[in-house]
């Protein structure tokens, strides 16, 4: 299981959407709890990050911690970027982020078949000037 979840990572510090998808199943549920909608399937969490790397082409994420028990795993990450491109109709503002982030993953098969991801929304508009700190 940990193999897959440091696949998936490394896809995602490559900004490698195919390789993310590859470390799912099909009809995988990527559910960001800061959207007002999950991402159903694998061609949706493609898009969906392909929306994260045109806004913050720099980002990065760093492993804090894993567990894994069963079918699931959670993993904490740090995650480094700067919101140098539009991300979701949000004009850039230039200012870099760290974020603390929780991904919750649920295993089917040997792939990661649900994905909750909690991060402090608060904190990024702050960081970004969006929000008065």
């Amino acid at each position: 299981m940990y193999g897959v979840v440091d696949a998936f990572f490394a896809a995602l510090n490559a900004h490698d959407v195919e390789g993310m998808a590859a470390c799912c199943t099909a009809a995988v549920v990527a559910d960001e709890v800061a959207e007002p909608e999950p991402f159903n399937g694998a061609a949706a969490l493609q898009q969906a990050y392909r929306e994260v790397f045109a806004g913050y082409p720099d980002c990065a994420a760093d492993m804090l911690e894993r567990y894994a028990d069963g079918d699931n795993a959670i993993c904490q990450m740090r995650w480094t970027a700067t919101n140098s491109g539009s991300f979701r109709g949000a004009a850039p503002t230039g200012k870099p982020v760290q974020l603390r982030l929780a991904y919750f993953f649920r295993f089917k098969g040997g792939k990661i078949d649900h994905i909750t991801e909690y991060y402090d929304v608060a904190t990024l508009l702050a960081q970004q000037g969006q929000l008065a700190p």
